[in-house]
């Protein structure tokens, strides 16, 4: 692509990017926040009108004493993307309008915590065959698929170095499932596909500068610095649950000792609960078994009390480091085991105090964000529309690619 296409690209990314973070939003209003000429933004927004990926307002709107106004919009018609969450049970597909909106969403479950490569590509294509059903719609009407897996995943080359749910690593899951899904698939952390859910959909669209912690299976981290998702020189960065909280501390599930996850993550509170409960019939299910553990917690039992203030207080010296790093303008802290902040906060907020750097200036927000499954279905479609392909011909086949 040559230098000129290349500014265009960049430029139609930016205005498309703009529109989906305000919703509406008017010509001149996007010149503004954008630093782009109104000639720039007029030549853009007649290209996305044509294309049908955006839709321009019949009212006119006259803000004061201005210039009468339209509104632009996204197209919702405009296309569908599939999304995947990939996790230690299942796999949640979900399709997904071009503004991001859920049509559908499935489950199947996978054969095993971990599975190898065939069990992975059928379990997705069941989810994926699922979610076409009920949403009505066929193989060729998917413009491009996201996929969310845990582990160190390389989004460029869509290859998995390591992964908990995987059998045999490393693998290029996007080679081993674009083989049969046969539209472009992209593959992300799945850490980063709640981050891309907050900046696209969520609280981040207010803010440059934030980050992201999930709490579930394992511990993740996204990074967004000056409204840009940053994912390393690799792809591998933000590991947040592999940082390390103590000098050969305890065993993590990815071989190496005194990982924030091996005190934060749901492995971490299974291997304390058999201490923790002694005398009740313990559930073989994780996640029921945890869930006993927090009831036992709240009916004032101090051994699991005591565990979930010990998770929280090695979870906000994490913290406490991340604000030292990046200095971010809020924390926002999501995913399955947020259900349990009330008994996780008292120690995110003492450990958190007590090894921030102090400044005159005020405290930095920590915000709880619970999406529930919606969080991983919008973040892999928004990983899908943000490698999306544009222009949108007449067939609404992307033929140039250009990644949002």
């Amino acid at each position: 692509m040559g230098d000129t296409a290349a500014l265009r690209a960049g430029n139609t990314a930016r205005v498309l990017n703009e529109i989906r973070r305000r919703d509406t939003v008017a010509r001149v209003d996007l010149a503004g926040t954008l630093g782009l000429s109104a000639a720039t933004v007029t030549a853009v927004v007649t290209d996305l009108l044509a294309q049908g990926l955006i839709l321009e307002s019949k009212t006119v709107t006259t803000p004061g004493r201005g210039r009468p106004r339209k509104q632009l919009t996204l197209n919702p018609t405009a296309g569908h993307v599939a999304g995947a969450k990939l996790n230690t049970h299942s796999v949640t597909v979900a399709i997904l309008n071009f503004t991001g909106d859920v049509v559908a969403d499935a489950e199947a479950p996978l054969s095993s915590p971990a599975v190898s490569p065939g069990d992975l590509v059928r379990a997705l294509m069941a989810g994926f065959d699922k979610v076409l059903a009920a949403s009505g719609l066929s193989h060729g009407d998917i413009a491009g698929f996201g996929v969310g897996i845990p582990g160190f995943v390389e989004r460029e080359t869509g290859l998995c170095r390591w992964s908990p749910i995987l059998r045999e690593a490393p693998l290029n899951v996007r080679d081993l499932l674009q083989r049969e899904i046969g539209c472009p698939v992209t593959i992300d952390n799945d850490a980063n596909l709640a981050t891309l859910a907050e900046l696209w959909f969520g609280n981040g669209r207010y803010h440059r500068d934030f980050l992201v912690v999930t709490i579930e299976h394992g511990v993740g981290l996204g990074v967004v610095i000056d409204g840009q998702l940053f994912r390393g020189a690799r792809g591998l960065g933000a590991e947040f649950g592999h940082t390390k909280v103590q000098i050969d501390g305890a065993l993590c599930r990815c071989g190496q000792r005194g990982c924030l996850e091996a005190y934060v993550a749901d492995f971490a509170l299974v291997r304390e609960a058999g201490a923790a409960l002694t005398g009740h019939a313990l559930p073989t299910e994780t996640h029921a078994l945890i869930a006993l553990l927090a009831d036992r917690a709240r009916a004032g039992d101090a051994v699991p009390a005591a565990i979930f203030r010990r998770a929280g207080r090695m979870l906000g010296l994490g913290l406490a480091n991340l604000l030292n790093l990046f200095d971010p303008g809020v924390i926002i802290l999501t995913g399955a085991r947020m259900q349990f902040q009330g008994l996780l906060m008292d120690g995110i907020e003492q450990s958190v105090r007590e090894n921030a750097l102090r400044t005159d200036r005020p405290d930095v927000q920590l915000e709880t964000h619970r999406w529930g499954d919606g969080l991983w279905a919008r973040g892999a479609g928004a990983l899908a529309l943000e490698a999306m392909q544009i222009p949108f011909q007449a067939d609404r086949q992307f033929a140039q690619h250009v990644a949002l």
